[in-house]
């Protein structure tokens, strides 16, 4: 494994160690994506993993989280460990510095409507 890959799997492992939750998405048996969620503090940070270079990261108010035309507080996109870190570096929900208003979402994010 190559150090940029070791770099995408080490993000991702922080976040498990910040409490994110998977769910692999499938298509015809296979791994299409990973989608991790953390809820804290009134919000859901989520991000999208498609490929080493293809991830979503967002950060919603926990009301509007799964609800059609909610647009998120903060997004961004990029690779794997790009996206994690921005993500892991927001402020809790609520706090100084942290984003308040929604932004317009990009149509590459995709929240799954049933996550069990």
């Amino acid at each position: 494994m190559d150090d940029e890959s070791q770099g995408h799997l080490a993000a991702i492992a922080r976040t498990c160690q910040r409490g994110f939750r998977f769910v692999h998405l499938r298509r015809n048996g296979e791994v299409a994506a990973i989608h991790g969620q953390r809820w804290r503090a009134g919000a859901v940070d989520t991000y999208l993993v498609l490929g080493p270079d293809e991830a979503v990261g967002a950060r919603y108010r926990a009301e509007d989280y799964g609800m059609a035309g909610r647009a998120p507080l903060w997004q961004t996109t990029g690779s794997v460990a790009d996206v994690i870190a921005e993500l892991l570096a927001l402020p809790p929900h609520g706090a100084p510095g942290a984003p308040r208003l929604a932004v317009r979402p990009a149509s590459a994010l995709w929240i799954p409507g049933r996550v069990l």
